[in-house]
C-alpha cells in the first residue's frame, strides 16, 4: 500500500507491521489490531508522525499500554511505540528517553543514591506514558520531578518546562488521542538521602502492590478518586457510618472503597469481572474484549451515582473508539 511505504522510507531501525494485534502491546490484554505499528526511537517516531499529518492518516503514541483500552475492532491509523530508553544521571537531575521502563528508572536512581521516585516501584508503564497521565501513587506523581521535556508539538520540537504541561490529578496537556504531541525525553529533578531509608520504602511499597494488586491481566485502577466537599461528605456519612477520617479530612474518597462498600466485587460482565482482591480493578478473566469492559464500567458508574450521588470519572485511556 502507497501509505505502508512512504511510513517505511521514513525509518531505517525498524518495519512498520500492518494489522498487529494490539492486545498483546496492552497490560489488559484486550484489543484489536492496528493498521499500522512501530517501534522505533524518537527521532523516528517524529518523522512517522509528521508522515502520518501528512498522509491524513491518524496516529497514537503508546506508552506501556497500562493504562489504555484499545476497542475491539483495533486502530485505523499508525500506533508509533518509541523505543529510546536513555538515561544519563548528572548530579541529581536525570535525563531519560520517553521509552524507558518505570522499573529501570527507579532502579537507576537509586543506584546513582537519588530519591524521589520510591512510589514508582512496582508501576509498569514507560516514562513518556507516567508523564502523559502524571501518574502517582502514595501522595506523590510525575509532576513532583519533571523539570522540563522535550516534545515534538505538530510541526516542531520544542522544550517545555513543567508550568507548560499544566499537570492535574491523572492529566496533563499530552493526555488524549486528540492531542497530537509526542514526549520525546525528560529531565528529572530528584533528590540526595537516605538510601537504606528509601530502600526500605520500596520494598514496602512492592509488598503492597504484591498483596492488593490482582495477579489476573488488568490495567490498574480504572478510576479516579473523588474530591468531594462538605454537602457530599455529609451525604455519604448518612450512607457509610464507618466513613474512615483518612478521606474525610483529605475530602478526597476512594474510587474503589465505593465500589466495594456496594458488594461489586466479583461482579462479572462478559470476560471480565471486578477483583475480589482490589474492587477498583477490572480483571480480564481471559478472552475479554472491550465491550465487556465499558459494559461493566457502565454499571460501576451508575451503582455509585444511584447510591452515593457521585460520578466517578476513567482514570484510563481510549484508542479507537
Amino acid at each position: 500500500m502507497e501509505s505502508l511505504n512512504k511510513f517505511q522510507k521514513v525509518i531505517k531501525t525498524g518495519e512498520i507491521k500492518e494489522n498487529e494485534p494490539l492486545a498483546m502491546w496492552t497490560t489488559w490484554n484486550i484489543g484489536g489490531p492496528a493498521r499500522y505499528f512501530a517501534m522505533v526511537n524518537s527521532d523516528e517516531a517524529v518523522l512517522l508522525a509528521e508522515t502520518a499529518k501528512r498522509n491524513d492518516c491518524p496516529f497514537f503514541v503508546l506508552g506501556g499500554g497500562s493504562n489504555l483500552l484499545v476497542s475491539d475492532t483495533g486502530y485505523p491509523g499508525l500506533v508509533i511505540k518509541i523505543k529510546d530508553d536513555k538515561i544519563k544521571i548528572k548530579g541529581t537531575k536525570i535525563e531519560c528517553g520517553a521509552g524507558l521502563s518505570l522499573g529501570k528508572l527507579v532502579g537507576e536512581s537509586m543506584s546513582s543514591w537519588l530519591t524521589g521516585l520510591e512510589w514508582a516501584a512496582g508501576i509498569p508503564g514507560t516514562l513518556g506514558g507516567a508523564i502523559c497521565n502524571n501518574a502517582g501513587a502514595y501522595g506523590s506523581e510525575m509532576a513532583d520531578s519533571v523539570v522540563e521535556l522535550l516534545v515534538w508539538q505538530g510541526d516542531k520540537i520544542k522544550k517545555l518546562k513543567k508550568s507548560d504541561c499544566r499537570f492535574g490529578y491523572r492529566q496533563s496537556i499530552f493526555k488524549g488521542a486528540e492531542k497530537k504531541q509526542i514526549i520525546l525525553s525528560a529531565t528529572l529533578q530528584l533528590a540526595t538521602g537516605e538510601i537504606e531509608t528509601s530502600r526500605q520504602k520500596v520494598k514496602d511499597i512492592l509488598k503492597q502492590r504484591k498483596d492488593k494488586i490482582p495477579t489476573e491481566p488488568n490495567t490498574g485502577s480504572v478510576f479516579k478518586n473523588i474530591a468531594v466537599d462538605d454537602d457530599d461528605l455529609t451525604r455519604l456519612q448518612k450512607e457509610i457510618s464507618d466513613l474512615p477520617e483518612s478521606f474525610k479530612k483529605a475530602k478526597i474518597i476512594s474510587a474503589g472503597y465505593l465500589i466495594d462498600q456496594l458488594g461489586l466485587k466479583g461482579q462479572k460482565i462478559g470476560g471480565v469481572a471486578i477483583s475480589e482482591k482490589h474492587a477498583g480493578f477490572i480483571v480480564n478473566l481471559g478472552g475479554a474484549t472491550s465491550s465487556d469492559v465499558i459494559m461493566l464500567i457502565s454499571i460501576i458508574k451508575q451503582k455509585v451515582r444511584d447510591n452515593f450521588g457521585l460520578q466517578l470519572q476513567e482514570e484510563i485511556e481510549y484508542l479507537g473508539f
